[in-house]
């Protein structure tokens, strides 16, 4: 019972260590979201759907067909459409950019810290309330990110653009309102606001965030105890941690999966899913690596604790392990026959041994001409220096002579 309980907790202290680190660690959640739009599909996305909002809230092709001679109005849509295709272009290299990318990642780590101060019960002066629902406004976030990046207020507005001095301690009202002077434009009253919860329930929510960073600090703990129980009460602790290792692997393999599969119909189900898959990827990149490596870490104590065991191959191989390190030790002693002696032995694994790190060579190693060369060439020497070394089988060996070939000696001949 307890090395099942103790398999469990390991996969749900691995799976909520990964959940808190991302979702409420401004670094880790910066670090795995802020990339998101170095990848070009989802800065062309983004850009196509802000492109389609904006030419919405616009009218711009309604407006346009009504500017247009009657005899010329059916051009209002080609040009809308090209029109659109330019901001829509123009939009994408603003997010592909290493500027954008900076201002995001400010504005991304201070509106986290915001959002996790409100969720752990301090006080902040962008959060406020809107009817029943907490918000928090990113007026300010907005402003301070259009100023840093030089002309993009004045491009996208599409005139000079001087922009206000807008604090977090401006009521939201009075700064979206600031910001739509400064633009031009009118902007909708809840411009920028993030609805966190509701009234009632950020009490709620506040206490469940207290649990979350209390368990995420308890579950390892309890998990390490109940392992370390598991063992000292064992009868047979070799086999005790044979199966605390398959246990914990098992989970962990079938828990990869099943995120693999759900992560597949999240993204299909999306409006786009290439670019759902993409966000996916960033976000779950973490999870994989945690449990990639505990699934590592349970697949080597495995393996020892399988060649530790009384098997008859493993003690066999114990055996030859020992043998191997005695020649190597002679070796460099100054025994160096020893070592050609034992190549010569195992020349056969040897040769099969050298085609497989060649073949891995080959996999990982760019590839190129003359990496392809090189790694050829040190393959072949190795596998005919081999070769050469091998003893000759037992039909090709020379007749050992007896003493009855002397006899046999052609007369004349003196024996010496």
């Amino acid at each position: 019972m307890l090395v099942a309980v103790s398999c469990v907790l390991v996969l749900l202290s691995a799976t909520v260590v990964w959940a808190h680190r991302t979702l409420l660690d401004t670094g880790t959640f910066v670090g795995t979201v802020g990339p998101v739009f170095q990848d070009p599909a989802v800065a062309s996305a983004v850009a196509a759907r802000a492109t389609d909002e904006l030419f919405t809230e616009l009218n711009l092709q309604t407006r346009l067909r009504d500017a247009l001679p009657p005899k010329v109005s059916f051009a209002a849509v080609p040009i809308t459409n090209a029109t659109k295709g330019y901001v829509a272009g123009k939009l994408t290299n603003v997010l592909s950019s290493p500027r954008f990318q900076a201002v995001w990642t400010a504005a991304l780590t201070a509106t986290h810290k915001q959002l996790v101060a409100v969720l752990r019960g301090q006080n902040t002066a962008a959060v406020s309330s809107s009817g029943d629902y907490i918000v928090l406004n990113t007026v300010p976030l907005i402003n301070q990110a259009l100023g840093q990046v030089s002309g993009l207020a004045s491009d996208l507005a599409g005139k000079p653009v001087t922009l206000p001095t807008i604090t977090s301690a401006d009521p939201p009202q009075q700064a979206v309102n600031k910001l739509s002077q400064a633009l031009g434009v009118s902007l909708p009253s809840n411009f920028g606001e993030i609805t966190l919860v509701r009234s009632s329930d950020l009490a709620t929510v506040r206490q469940g965030v207290k649990a979350f960073d209390g368990l995420t600090l308890i579950l390892p703990l309890v998990t390490i105890v109940l392992i370390a129980l598991s063992l000292w009460l064992s009868v047979n602790r070799r086999r005790t941690v044979l199966q605390l290792a398959v246990g914990v692997s098992l989970l962990m393999i079938i828990e990869r999966r099943a995120v693999i599969h759900e992560q597949g119909v999240l993204a299909s189900a999306a409006h786009n899913p290439q670019v759902a898959q993409s966000v996916l990827d960033d976000l779950l990149h973490g999870f994989f690596v945690l449990t990639a490596w505990v699934l590592g870490v349970a697949l080597v104590i495995l393996v020892i604790a399988v060649l530790c065991g009384p098997y008859r191959w493993a003690v066999a191989m114990r055996s030859w392990v020992k043998r191997t390190g005695r020649s190597i030790a002679g070796a460099r002693g100054g025994d160096h026959r020893g070592v050609v002696g034992w190549m010569a032995s195992h020349a056969g694994g040897l040769q099969l041994a050298g085609a497989v790190v060649a073949g891995i060579l080959f996999l990982i190693v760019p590839v190129s001409w003359l990496s392809f060369l090189i790694i050829g060439v040190l393959l072949a020497a190795y596998e005919v220096y081999l070769q050469r070394i091998k003893p000759a089988p037992p039909d090709e060996a020379p007749p050992a002579s007896s003493p009855g070939d002397q006899a046999t000696l052609p007369s004349g001949t003196s024996q010496t």
